[in-house]
């Protein structure tokens, strides 16, 4: 049994997203231009560093933020989820420096199904828990909330190529399982996307690479 329940979980979000308010709007705001650029300018070196720059800081963000600062008090567990995330983030320092993975619009089954969940990142998994009830001020929203942020990263990672961008997937889909986990014992349905879309999304990606080549 985990030592919170929903009610509690979505309490914590709330504190969350108002003692941050408006760092929101500010996350959205970077997330789509930089969707519009990765349109404008696919394969880009600069836009790849961006990318990655910006996905770090999504998951030092949800890291330090939510897990360590606010999820910690309730869970025993939520430092060494701060550590997985802190540690995703550092990959994604990496990748910055690196330039790699780029990122490209396409209109194969990964590129396509990496738009929908940008956007379900974005909008619809904090829609989701509106219509189940939940408050404005408790909703999921990215980067504020661990799944919001696994959806987004993965639904940028299938627009990226390249063999680092498989390291890069290891650790999402790690937390993409324990999140399924967590959702089951709290009930929460609408969390089974976290692992089937983690698990989809590596094996989409594969398939890609190895028809690529």
């Amino acid at each position: 049994m985990l030592p919170y329940s929903s009610a509690i979980l979505f309490a914590i979000y709330a504190q969350f997203n108002q003692a941050l308010w408006p760092a929101q709007l500010g996350f959205y705001a970077l997330a789509l231009a930089l969707l519009v650029v990765v349109v404008r300018k696919p394969d880009s070196v600069a836009v790849a560093r961006t990318m990655n720059a910006f996905l770090a800081l999504t998951w030092a963000w949800a890291g330090i933020g939510f897990h360590w600062v606010h999820f910690a008090p309730y869970n025993f567990a939520a430092p060494y989820y701060a550590a997985m995330f802190l540690g995703q983030a550092a990959l994604f320092a990496i990748a910055a420096v690196r330039g790699r993975p780029h990122y490209r619009m396409t209109r194969d089954p990964s590129g396509m199904l990496g738009v929908a969940l940008l956007g379900y990142a974005l909008f619809g998994y904090p829609l989701v828990d509106l219509a189940l009830g939940q408050t404005w001020q408790s909703l999921r929203y990215f980067p504020m909330a661990p799944g919001a942020t696994l959806l987004f990263t993965l639904g940028a990672l299938l627009l990226g190529s390249g063999r680092f961008a498989y390291l890069l997937f290891v650790m999402p889909v790690l937390w993409g399982l324990i999140a399924g986990v967590l959702a089951w014992w709290l009930g929460l349905a609408q969390d089974a996307v976290l692992p089937v879309a983690s698990v989809t999304c590596l094996a989409l990606f594969a398939w890609r690479q190895r028809r690529r080549r």
